[in-house]
């Protein structure tokens, strides 16, 4: 065999990597971490502006994973909660995200221990005479 024939036979292989490549690529799944990313980054500030007044309490919310019972509890320690919402969000998929809504004592117990185990962020967001508050903290169930 001479040179061209192997030159030939190079350039079949390295398109026949390239087209492997470009299939498994095209496979892959490919999640942004939310569907309005874009958005959620331009309206940033107002988290930061959140995230400073719950930096602000006297008393921070508390949220408690007790792994016995597999109860999560959450206490805002306010009474006068207008609303709330907790996000359970799972980094590594977010079909498994869960969202709840707080009563307005601002205390809630959560069962988890049939949850996946792994990695969650509880993202706390509540609102207190108009004013926004928001918390996030890792638990590792």
């Amino acid at each position: 065999m001479n040179w061209g024939y192997k030159i030939a036979i190079s350039f079949v292989i390295f398109i026949g990597i390239i087209v492997t490549m470009v299939v498994i690529s095209m496979n892959q799944d490919i999640s942004l971490v939310s569907a309005d990313y874009y958005e959620q980054e331009l309206a940033y500030q107002d988290q930061i502006d959140r995230m400073e007044r719950t930096r602000k309490l006297e008393k921070q919310p508390e949220i408690i994973l007790d792994r016995n019972s597999g109860v999560i509890t959450i206490d805002v320690f306010d009474s006068t909660v207008d609303s709330g919402e907790i996000l359970f969000f799972r980094p590594s998929d977010a079909s498994m995200d869960k969202r709840v809504s707080f009563p307005a004592s601002g205390k809630l117990n959560i069962a988890v221990n049939d949850w996946e185990q792994g990695l969650w962020k509880v993202k706390l967001s509540w609102s207190v005479a108009g004013d926004d508050f928001y918390l996030e903290e890792i638990v590792n169930l």
